[in-house]
């Protein structure tokens, strides 16, 4: 009878926790509302310096978006975003401690007049 119930128990727990499938919190949509193109995507956790992981493929135009899928193996909720610009000779931007798990989608904006890139987070 124990190990009946030892085995409901399991079985319940198993069920009722989060699903593989479930998306995960950090996952982010990124949107381009900058004006101008953008060639490099970037997250890193505070502290990593390695920004070699592009989530790009190419070249992300003004109005795009990209939707940014962590895996299992990445940790925490706070995360530094990057960005560089398609046209050489422009610095990148790059964004601190950003609570992913809060956060659904970036819109990425761009000022000429103060010449500053902002992320509006929802």
């Amino acid at each position: 009878m124990k190990t009946i119930l030892l085995a409901f128990v399991i079985a319940v727990a198993t069920l009722s926790g989060p699903s593989a499938y479930a998306a995960d919190q950090r996952n982010v949509t990124v949107v381009n509302g900058t004006g101008y193109g953008i060639k490099f995507l970037g997250f890193n956790n505070p502290g990593d310096n390695d920004w070699s992981d592009n989530e790009l493929g190419g070249v992300m135009a003004d109005g795009a978006s990209v939707y940014v899928k962590f895996n299992t193996e990445d940790k925490g909720c706070k995360w530094n975003f990057r960005i560089d610009w398609a046209e050489d000779g422009y610095p990148g931007v790059l964004w601190r401690d950003l609570d992913l798990c809060s956060i659904d989608v970036i819109t990425l904006r761009y000022d000429r007049a103060t010449d500053r890139t902002s992320a509006e987070v929802k």
